[in-house]
């Protein structure tokens, strides 16, 4: 699960830096010109919109992957030491 956690950190942070960089050519447009003021607000609203929605479905979608939980995979562990125990008593009767 750890890994998959530095998985997704590494996701948000690169997404993070595209946002960042974005931002940074539309300002770049607009000082020069090829962007109105009022287009770059638009376009820097937009990308914010989109980004704000892909932290949280991407959340989403990992509490929904089919990856057991820690509770989960003690509870096997505790039935196959049961299962080992009880196999041991049969081989050695």
């Amino acid at each position: 699960m750890d890994e998959l956690k530095k998985i997704f950190l590494a996701g948000v942070g690169m997404t993070s830096t595209s946002i960042e960089k974005a931002e940074k050519l539309i300002n770049e447009m607009v000082e020069k010109g090829r962007v109105t003021v009022q287009e770059g607000k638009e376009l820097q609203t937009e990308l914010t919109r989109k980004a704000s929605g892909i932290v949280p479905a991407t959340k989403a979608e990992l509490e929904n992957l089919p990856f057991a939980k820690k509770e989960d995979v003690e509870a096997l562990e505790a039935k196959m030491d049961a299962i080992n125990a009880k196999l041991d008593q049969l081989l050695n009767k």
